[in-house]
């Protein structure tokens, strides 16, 4: 099957409402996010998108940064329309890796490993950030820490960490991704990035800053090094906003840093 005809065939989950408030500001936020706003001088801005936290070192490109957003944004929903993401965890990352690659990413299974906490605290931002830091170069590592500690700032009722919260759990249990992109020097997009899920004996807000016991969390993480093919996605980027649709929008907030 051709990826035009994979990405048609592509079962997305249906877009989950969250309150009218935030429905409504986040629509507002759309032109935020769309390559119009954005003056090519820019700096590129974090983003949430969905589960995921993408974070862009400088000379991403407006275009670039969508690509990225839209493509993994695609991986997320077309996963979801498989498989939960909470309760089908391994199954989930398995389509979601395998969308990535039709996609023009290149990437490889996601080898979970259970972090190993024995005793005193955990919190999750600090541990993906001490994973991430295996792969990632030096810029990548800066602009993902400037994004996680202004998603750290955010009030309790600000939209963009609503959102990440809204997509990154449920319940006791949660799956969310961290990364950070910038342009290789042949021109392709390199993305390090870490998977992170986890079950909790409590439910809570803002779970990648509250500290965790040890015996609160069950908690996986993976990282790798993706590569976006920027050719090859470039004749499938109208197929894969065309499937993604309107609301590929509500799935997006830029962080300010």
């Amino acid at each position: 099957m051709s990826s035009l005809r994979y990405i048609d065939a592509l079962t997305l989950a249906p877009v989950p409402r969250l309150d009218t408030g935030l429905d409504a500001s986040l629509s507002a936020q759309r032109r935020a996010v769309s390559r119009s706003a954005r003056a090519p001088s820019d700096a590129p801005a974090p983003a949430v998108d969905g589960n995921a936290l993408l974070s862009f070192v400088d000379g991403i490109t407006p275009q670039q940064r969508d690509d990225v957003l839209f493509s993994v944004q695609l991986a997320l929903r077309g996963a979801s329309g498989a498989f939960d993401r909470f309760a089908q965890t391994e199954a989930w990352y398995k389509k979601y890796t395998e969308i990535l690659e039709r996609l023009g990413w290149t990437s490889e299974q996601f080898a979970f490993a259970r972090y190993d906490q024995q005793e005193g605290e955990l919190r999750m931002d600090q541990a993906a950030l001490a994973l991430i830091a295996a792969i990632a170069t030096q810029n990548q590592l800066a602009v993902l820490n400037e994004a996680i500690q202004a998603l750290e700032k955010l009030a309790e009722d600000d939209k963009t960490l609503r959102l990440f919260d809204f997509h990154t759990s449920t319940q006791a249990s949660g799956n969310f991704q961290i990364g950070a992109v910038q342009t290789a020097n042949n021109g392709a997009l390199s993305l390090a990035l870490g998977a992170f899920h986890f079950k909790s004996h409590d439910a809570r807000r803002r779970v990648l800053f509250v500290k965790w016991g040890a015996q609160q969390l069950e908690f996986w993480t993976a990282a790798q090094r993706l590569t976006l093919n920027t050719t090859q996605y470039a004749t499938l980027r109208d197929a894969v906003e065309r499937k993604l649709g309107q609301e590929a929008q509500d799935f997006i907030a830029d962080l300010p840093l």
